[in-house]
């Protein structure tokens, strides 16, 4: 395997066995950077290093943070870098406390900051990873388009009155309430420092996507991969409900994104992006993959549902997926921006429903 040639920069990303995160990886050593990349346990990092890094091992550094929210956390692991991917944040909802979500992700964006100040004159720019559900929040308009210029807060509140209250919060509720708390922390930063360097945030929605590593066992994936292995395998008897607007992205787009507002620091600084594809309905998730298998065992397992339901574009004459757009009532964030910025031609949900099954299909 000849390797691409070494661009002479070298970045960091927080959190490097994310799902995101590494994936993200995969695509800078790629491109030629060298990277650094962060974990709580450095050990958690070998499969990375043994699999889809092993070409790349003298271009990547691991560096163990047990405590993101440690003032000072990330000092060493940016020296000289020119840039940061902040990707490290909870996103598990198996975590039921509000200082399980919102203190990490507030604490660790101050931390990361706060060593970026101090990582030297090369640093161009900090991109850190957020979410749709820092944009997107319940409304009572129908078909509401949200863009980048809409900011949610009703999470936050309800989170911080159940904690004032000692009342337990969802954690859907938490999760998007972190989020929020966490991109306040980042234009605080930006509005109070003005910094020499770029930052801007990216906005996923749910995402899917092959992963760089898989697990030992389906039900320790990520939390947006587990949706579509629940439904892949039968282990999910009926459909689950949707995540926020449902609203979904590639996870190779997602890393494109990222890659594109650090290469691009004058036009990205103080921006935010959406990455946004389509609707991407757990429906069409079982629709999809039911008729990519037919006449296989593993079609024989995938949860049915009602086919069709909650989206357009099911065939009901040929059982196809022809294509998967919202219900016109249904609220959804656009990518709009990103495609117009960026040039980016997002991976259709169908596609990525596919190659996301085919990864996993070594889990079944």
């Amino acid at each position: 395997m000849t390797l691409p040639a070494s661009n002479g920069q070298t970045v960091l990303i927080t959190g490097i066995n994310g799902y995101i995160a590494s994936v993200l990886g995969q695509h800078l050593l790629t491109k030629g950077y060298s990277i650094r990349g962060t974990s709580r346990r450095s050990a958690s990092s070998d499969s990375l290093l043994k699999g889809a890094y092993a070409p790349y091992k003298e271009r990547v550094k691991i560096f163990e943070v047990p405590d993101i929210t440690a003032s000072g956390a990330f000092d060493e692991a940016v020296k000289g870098v020119h840039g940061i991917f902040h990707t490290a944040s909870p996103v598990t909802y198996m975590l039921e406390r509000f200082e399980d979500y919102i203190t990490p992700a507030v604490k660790g964006t101050e931390s990361i900051f706060e060593s970026a100040l101090k990582a030297g004159p090369q640093l161009i720019s900090v991109v850190v990873t957020s979410s749709v559900a820092a944009i997107a929040q319940p409304t009572e308009v129908p078909g509401y388009v949200f863009t980048e210029t809409d900011f949610a807060t009703s999470a936050l509140k309800r989170a911080e009155k159940d904690y004032a209250e000692n009342v337990k919060t969802p954690p859907g509720i938490l999760y998007a309430a972190s989020k929020t708390s966490a991109e306040q922390v980042v234009w605080n930063f930006k509005n109070k420092h003005n910094p020499p360097f770029a930052i801007s945030t990216i906005h996923p929605s749910v995402v899917l996507g092959p992963p760089v590593v898989l697990p030992a066992s389906g039900s320790q994936l990520g939390e947006s991969m587990l949706l579509e292995y629940n439904v892949f395998s039968g282990t999910a008897k009926v459909i689950p409900d949707k995540i926020g607007t449902g609203s979904f992205v590639d996870v190779r787009d997602v890393a494109f994104l990222h890659i594109w507002a650090y290469e691009h620091p004058e036009e990205a600084n103080g921006e935010r992006y959406i990455a946004a594809a389509s609707y991407g309905p757990l429906q069409g998730i079982a629709d999809i993959l039911r008729k990519k298998y037919e006449g296989t065992k593993i079609a024989e397992n995938i949860t049915i549902g009602v086919p069709g339901n909650d989206y357009q574009g099911y065939n009901k004459e040929t059982g196809e997926v022809d294509f998967v757009e919202y219900l016109p009532e249904s609220p959804r964030p656009s990518g709009k921006k990103a495609e117009e910025v960026t040039g980016i031609k997002w991976i259709p949900f169908k596609q990525s429903v596919i190659d996301t099954a085919t990864a996993l299909e070594a889990l079944l």
